[in-house]
């Protein structure tokens, strides 16, 4: 009733001043009440200022009114955040919140611009662009960018090829101890094909290791990975060689538990890792292998040529293999002098492929071995449930994602609805948007994810693929070979 009586008081007010203007003036656009009788005049452009006055450039509708309401990927990964929530934390806008996850510190301000936008409007899709403009997620493009690049370590067994020499194979199955000497010096932090070299050489360690530890003990020894390159720091870092696995059977969980854990830091102390390995095994009868895989020459002054002579003359079936990884061509004559002194051979490795393929087992593999590589797959059957899980955690943000922001939506569509600054039937219009909105997210976060399941799937078959070949070819071998 308030309303309709207002609003009467102002027609007759309107009619009282145009009463009182000249002819001349009734043929002028209407104008605001508040302006004196002396102002209007024509063809000055005041009139038309003032109709355009609604539409003019400090309208707040100009903020968002051709912001596009994402419906697919793309479109998502382009949202810009809301002005109010650009700046959540990616952890919090994206976990699982139980109830409503709230407007925060910005609510009164918030109330503020709706009371502004409901001012001038009363189209639910422009209402539901202020939302968008005001409080939409942050996370879309980070989460939608992380399945992207999601990846998944599996398992993949060493495949290593067969030796070229007779009788290599029945001496490759003497039970023995192996001894891997991992450098980890500063120069191992360096990238070749666009990857750390430490990363790198890590990874071939480990495939290494279980190659070799179907049959011998496997010991892992590190240098290099104490201190810093810095002088001060060169004694502490040329004197620390350390175990960090124990000789004994080979356990793929705990090797790659102790692998993990070196990181690339100092000098490189190769005389003096040879020299460990020595007084480690003196007294021991078992056939001793060391293996160097190294990117570089000796830096702390030891001479490991006299030092791999020493370890081989210990014993008839003691040697020193080295695989130089990257190496310049003054180490590269280093390391092959040391190769040679401890009676075993220095292979050269280039590129990551050739680093892979250098630490090939030279022997014909058994019928055992051949078909324990098939069972190792299998052993690790369970991954494919982490890898889905792990996907999941990721993808989950995207949905969840998209509920934050739709509680933020609904809190400020009723707090218009509550001041009545919207009515019931445009409130159920704008809820139906942001509805359709989250189905929209949930629809977009399935074809990442399946996108995501299908490449690293692809990844493990080709794995699969790889070994069923690798299988057959060796059977293939065994057969040609009589055995």
């Amino acid at each position: 009733m308030r309303k309709w009586t207002a609003r009467f008081l102002m027609i007759l007010a309107s009619a009282f001043v145009v009463g009182g203007c000249s002819e001349e003036d009734k043929k002028e656009p209407e104008v605001s009440t508040e302006m004196s009788e002396e102002e209007p005049q024509k063809d000055t452009g005041t009139a038309d200022k003032t109709e355009e006055e609604p539409t003019s450039e400090t309208s707040i509708l100009d903020e968002f009114k051709d912001m596009q309401i994402p419906d697919s990927e793309e479109t998502f990964r382009a949202l810009k955040p809301g002005i109010f929530t650009e700046d959540i934390p990616y952890e919090e806008e994206t976990k699982q919140t139980w109830g409503w996850f709230g407007l925060g510190d910005y609510k009164e301000e918030l109330t503020e611009k709706l009371g502004e936008v409901a001012a001038e409007t009363q189209d639910p899709e422009l209402i539901f662009k202020a939302l968008q403009y005001y409080v939409a997620s942050n996370a879309y493009e980070q989460v939608a960018t992380e399945l992207e690049e999601f990846g998944y370590d599996w398992f993949e067994p060493y495949l290593p090829e067969p030796g070229e020499k007779e009788g290599v194979g029945e001496q490759a199955t003497e039970a023995g101890q192996a001894i891997i000497l991992l450098d980890a010096s500063s120069s191992m932090l360096l990238s070749i094909q666009g990857k750390q070299k430490m990363a790198i050489a890590k990874r071939a360690t480990s495939r290494f290791a279980s190659t070799i530890g179907m049959k011998d003990e496997v010991s892992l020894v590190v240098y290099g990975h104490a201190g810093t390159q810095n002088q001060s720091d060169k004694e502490l870092s040329c004197t620390t060689i350390e175990e960090v696995y124990p000789m004994g059977a080979f356990d793929a969980e705990k090797f790659k538990k102790a692998v993990d854990g070196v990181e690339a830091k100092g000098w490189t102390p190769i005389a003096e890792a040879i020299t460990y390995a020595r007084e480690q095994t003196e007294g021991s009868t078992a056939k001793l292998t060391v293996y160097i895989v190294s990117d570089g020459a000796e830096t702390c002054g030891g001479d490991p040529i006299a030092e791999a002579k020493a370890f081989a003359e210990g014993s008839p079936d003691r040697q020193v293999n080295i695989i130089g990884f990257d190496v310049d061509r003054e180490g590269e004559n280093q390391l092959k002098a040391v190769a040679e002194a401890g009676k075993g051979e220095y292979i050269s490795a280039d590129t990551i492929d050739e680093l892979d393929q250098s630490i090939t087992k030279q022997w014909l593999p058994s019928s055992y071995e051949i078909m324990g590589k098939s069972n190792s797959l299998l052993k690790h059957w369970g991954q494919g449930y982490d890898e889905m899980v792990q996907r999941f955690a990721i993808s989950d943000r995207f949905t969840y994602a998209s509920l934050n922001e739709s509680d933020r939506m609904h809190e400020a569509l009723d707090i218009m609805r509550s001041k009545q600054w919207i009515t019931q039937e445009i409130q159920e219009e704008v809820r139906e948007m942001i509805k359709m909105r989250e189905q929209d997210a949930v629809r977009v976060m399935k074809e990442l994810d399946e996108r995501a399941r299908i490449r690293v799937e692809n990844e493990r078959q080709e794995i699969v693929d790889r070994v069923d070949e690798w299988m057959d070819r060796m059977n293939k071998l065994r057969d040609t070979q009589g055995k």
